[in-house]
């Protein structure tokens, strides 16, 4: 079984898993841990949503709704599907929902086209732990330490190792990469890390070729703010400082990444 599959069942019911993938789990410490992170993050989301309260004037609102009897001596064109008789459960259900809602949005900002889906939302953590695994070098950038300009060669040498290069790159296009490495941040997938001076500090763009996300999000926590873009054969996120414009840097990425896979 590969980590995609793997990945995808566990999502879809982490608290009743089958004896295949608690078998896999087992034999392999990535897996593992996998499963370990997204029985926590349920936990850390069962709390929340456990600690939420229903809206205040929701209750009366609701109670406010017409009887059974009163929709059924209401013209056929009115009539609307009676919600009472279901005591309290609705009420429990909508609070659940609305924290939900919370939660993820506390992590994302969905876009028009629709929110990420609960494996991209465990992905886009992981993207920002890697990205705090990397700070010492992001905050040496971001506080102006020397660091070499790489030229077109030495970053294509790291974006080898995910399938990709650079088409072109030269300071014209506005930005210098001061540090490129291969990295991991999902076991089975290969990946690199480049690090650019931005406007307010580092700006980190990296690519991976795992399966590409079914929609561009975005992603951020107390310091960091960020994009993933679906790819031909994987992702690019590019994530800076709060203020950061990443707008400017998505576009030329996008139009300079070849993938070569």
């Amino acid at each position: 079984m590969d980590e995609l599959e793997f990945r995808k069942r566990v999502y879809a019911n982490p608290r009743d898993l089958d004896d295949e993938i608690l078998e896999a789990a087992r034999a392999n410490p990535d897996y593992q841990k996998i499963v370990d992170e997204t029985l926590a993050f349920e936990d850390s989301l069962g709390s929340l949503i456990e600690g939420s309260e229903t809206p205040e004037g929701l209750m009366e609102q609701l109670l406010s709704l017409p009887e059974a009897d009163e929709i059924e001596a209401a013209p056929a064109s009115s009539k609307v599907i009676p919600i009472r008789g279901t005591k309290q459960s609705f009420f429990q259900y909508y609070a659940i929902a609305a924290s939900l809602i919370l939660a993820v949005s506390i992590v994302f900002s969905l876009s028009v086209n629709g929110g990420p889906s609960p494996a991209d939302v465990v992905f886009g953590n992981e993207l920002l732990a890697h990205l705090h695994h990397d700070i010492e070098e992001i905050d040496d950038i971001t506080n102006g330490e020397t660091y070499a300009v790489l030229d077109l060669d030495e970053v294509n040498t790291s974006m080898a190792n995910a399938g990709t290069r650079l088409v072109s790159y030269n300071p014209a296009q506005g930005f210098d990469v001061r540090s490129a490495k291969p990295c991991e941040i999902l076991p089975a997938y290969q990946s690199a890390h480049l690090v650019l001076e931005g406007s307010q500090g580092a700006v980190s763009v990296i690519v991976i070729n795992n399966s590409p996300v079914d929609v561009e999000f975005s992603i951020h926590d107390d310091r960091f703010n960020g994009i993933v873009l679906p790819m031909e054969q994987g992702n690019m996120i590019l994530v800076g400082e709060k203020n950061e414009d990443l707008n400017q840097y998505a576009s030329m990425f996008s139009e300079n990444v070849e993938w070569v896979i």
